[in-house]
């Protein structure tokens, strides 16, 4: 597999914003975050601990758009602090008793998208499984702050061949959750594994969507051996565009974001 790792690092550092070429730096040279970027970055952090990215023109905090830059905090090596814990009180917040997370109710006076809805199932699903995912990640799997078991309410979500109800993404979050808990039994990440087999289509898919499977087969610690995790950076390798980025399911204008974190999964399995 060979990268165009200099065309990558080209084209991020002329389409990229500052948060995403500190990102890169972090991932590539171990280099921390300088001042301007956590500076950037409290800027945005709302009184409440929580986030506005993908509805960053409102100003109010949602739970998707903070756990997201969770995923921004693991790329600069930002594992504790006030940013770190406003964003996990935030989410912890808006932890319902059955183990599920829901979007917060304000965001519908905002056009959100429809995977942003709160009350549709498809979406507690996914955003549950996303923030069981990430929480674990940052050390909170079992944190006292939790009102209910998300495991629980992830398995209960589950259909008969082991899929979560709704998006296929909310099964990729569950791999990393599943191949941890219940430790004494690994029939619900085996189950959830073969589904994600089953629907894997990469030819479909854009380069950032290939990358989140990528992400949730790392954090459930799957070795590069695998057939599943070579395929998929085989196919992501291959994904890269003549002017060095991928693409972004979200459009051209998050495409420096996509190529960042397209570099940091390959770091992580060494294919650069």
């Amino acid at each position: 597999m060979k990268v165009g790792l200099d065309k990558a690092i080209s084209y991020v550092r002329s389409c990229g914003d500052l948060i995403e070429n500190s990102r890169l730096d972090c991932i590539l040279w171990g280099k921390p975050p300088g001042k301007s970027v956590l500076q950037k970055l409290e800027g945005m952090q709302n009184p409440d601990g929580g986030f506005s990215y993908w509805l960053k023109e409102t100003k109010i905090s949602t739970v998707l758009d903070t756990i997201y830059i969770l995923h921004w905090f693991d790329d600069l090596s930002i594992k504790q602090g006030p940013l770190v814990d406003g964003a996990i009180d935030f989410i912890f917040n808006h932890h319902n008793e059955d183990g599920s997370w829901d979007e917060v109710e304000d965001v519908v006076n905002f056009d959100p998208p429809p995977f942003q809805l709160p009350g549709k199932i498809e979406n507690r699903v996914w955003l549950s499984a996303n923030c069981a995912h990430w929480l674990m990640l940052f050390g909170h799997a079992e944190s006292p702050k939790c009102r209910g078991c998300p495991v629980d309410f992830l398995l209960d979500s589950r259909e008969l061949d082991g899929r979560l109800t709704g998006y296929l993404r909310a099964t990729w979050d569950c791999l990393p959750v599943f191949a941890r808990y219940p430790e004494d039994d690994r029939e619900p990440f085996q189950k959830a594994l073969a589904a994600t087999e089953r629907e894997f289509a990469p030819q479909d898919w854009e380069g950032s969507y290939l990358v989140w499977l990528i992400r949730c087969l790392r954090d459930a610690r799957m070795e590069s051996g695998h057939d599943l995790v070579h395929r998929s950076l085989s196919e992501l390798v291959q994904k890269q565009r003549p002017d060095g980025s991928w693409n972004s399911e979200d459009g051209e204008e998050y495409s420096a974001n996509a190529t960042v974190e397209a570099l940091r999964v390959l770091k992580d399995y060494k294919v650069i």
